[in-house]
């Protein structure tokens, strides 16, 4: 393994946008892309977790412009459930010790094909559902073997808005965007 030019990275993003039109989900990890990857315990033991605000907007855009979003996540808590709950998400495999055994579980739950889905992950447990996938992306922060595997390297670092980036980059890249944020221009 040697480190990639990440410079690369934008010569490859631009061949990858047009086969963003045909993404119809959005698989994510949790710790690392959708929190800062830091475990966190009250003084009773329980698991707390903080989320972006921007990330939740940026799946229920996704939601909002009938592109499925899942979770795979290696790790489980209440606060997960919670959040899983609160964005209204109906894919989840919590407590994944085979991410490939459960992306292909998603695939056949949802008649899906492997390039009609996104993956997003940022750690080597997410290397091979990156692989499978149709685009990948990580946070900025991820492990050098995935940000030498992905698509597209994020701006921002896990648990800052990389799901919202995302999102953006999927509805901006396929026209998708004007239409679902409309109602926030409107009265």
């Amino acid at each position: 393994w040697t480190p990639s030019n990440h410079a690369n990275k934008t010569t490859v993003m631009k061949n990858v946008k047009g086969n963003l039109a045909v993404i119809k989900a959005v698989l994510l990890d949790v710790d690392g892309v959708m929190t800062d990857g830091k475990l966190h315990y009250s003084a009773r033991g329980e698991e707390i977790k903080i989320f972006d605000v921007k990330d939740g907007l940026g799946i229920q855009l996704l939601l909002n412009a009938q592109i499925l979003v899942g979770i795979i996540s290696g790790r489980n808590s209440d606060a997960l459930g919670e959040r899983i709950k609160d964005l209204g998400i109906q894919h989840t495999y919590v407590g994944s010790s085979n991410k490939e055994k459960d992306l292909q579980k998603f695939l056949e739950t949802t008649g899906l094909k492997r390039e009609e889905v996104a993956y997003v992950g940022d750690d080597l447990p997410d290397l091979t559902a990156i692989m499978m996938c149709g685009f990948s992306a990580c946070p900025s922060n991820a492990c050098p073997e995935v940000l030498d595997a992905v698509d597209h390297v994020s701006s921002k670092r896990g648990g800052d808005g990389v799901v919202r980036e995302i999102a953006e980059l999927i509805l901006r890249s396929t026209d998708r965007w004007a239409p679902i944020t409309r109602r926030f221009w409107s009265e």
